[in-house]
Order: C-alpha cells, then sequence, then structure tokens
C-alpha cells in the first residue's frame, strides 16, 4: 500500500468535491474495489472520529465486495458486517452520500451469503446488484 502522508484532503463538509473521495467513488463504481480502498485509504490516514468511522465502512464495503467477487464468502461477510455496522454510526446522509439506501444495497446484493448456510452457497456475485454510489 503506498500511503501520501503529505495528503491534505479538504475539510469532511467538502468532501463531496474532494478529489481522493470522489475518485473513490468512481473506482467503485468501475467494480475496482481494492483501487477504491487505496483511494479512500489517502483520507482515512488523515482523519478521525466520524469522520474515519465513515471511510472505514466504505474502504470495508468495497473489499467485502472483492472478498465476494473471488467467492471468498466468510471473509466478504465478515467485512461486509463490519462495514455496515461502521456505517450505521453516521447520519443517514453523510459527506453527500445517502448511507442507509447504501446500506439498504448492500444487504440485496449480499442476501445469498445472509441468508445461506456456511459453504453452501455456490452462485458467484450478481454484478447487477453491486450498489453504485452517487454523492450530491
Amino acid at each position: 500500500m503506498s500511503h501520501d502522508e503529505n495528503y491534505d484532503p479538504l475539510p469532511p463538509e467538502e468532501w463531496p468535491r474532494e478529489p481522493a473521495y470522489l475518485e473513490g467513488i468512481a473506482l467503485f463504481n468501475a467494480g475496482k474495489f481494492w483501487e477504491s480502498h487505496e483511494a479512500w485509504e489517502k483520507i482515512w490516514l488523515q482523519v478521525d472520529g466520524a469522520h474515519s468511522e465513515f471511510l472505514q465502512g466504505l474502504i470495508q464495503s468495497a473489499a467485502a465486495l472483492l472478498k465476494y467477487e473471488r467467492h471468498e464468502l466468510a471473509p466478504a461477510l465478515r467485512l461486509y458486517e463490519t462495514a455496515m455496522r461502521r456505517l450505521s454510526l453516521t447520519p443517514d446522509r453523510y459527506m453527500g452520500l445517502d448511507v442507509r439506501g447504501f446500506q439498504a444495497l448492500m444487504k440485496i446484493c449480499f442476501e445469498p451469503i445472509l441468508t445461506s448456510l456456511p459453504g453452501q452457497i455456490s452462485e458467484p456475485i450478481e454484478r447487477d446488484k453491486i450498489p453504485k454510489i452517487a454523492v450530491s
């Protein structure tokens, strides 16, 4: 991982214009989950508190999807659950994102894992159910 300790993100209230935040969203929406994690991590390393929890929730959401894609279901489920807990700590709308809407879409995507017995799911991730992130 490359860490730019000199990266100076915009103040959190301006994140809907923050280049690394927006780059992470674009990469996430393109299905480049590892790369989105890297982009968001630049900001995450520079913030704390609720901002850190929010970014960690997004980072872990991306990691959960990456694991799901690789059919590593147990780690995918653990990351999903941790991500949802972290995102639950934020307001309904945060940094331009409808957090509750995103969580609902993630739940739909992860439903096959959430409702199956361990080791019994064999279908790959349904690509059309992977949520997209929109900020406004």
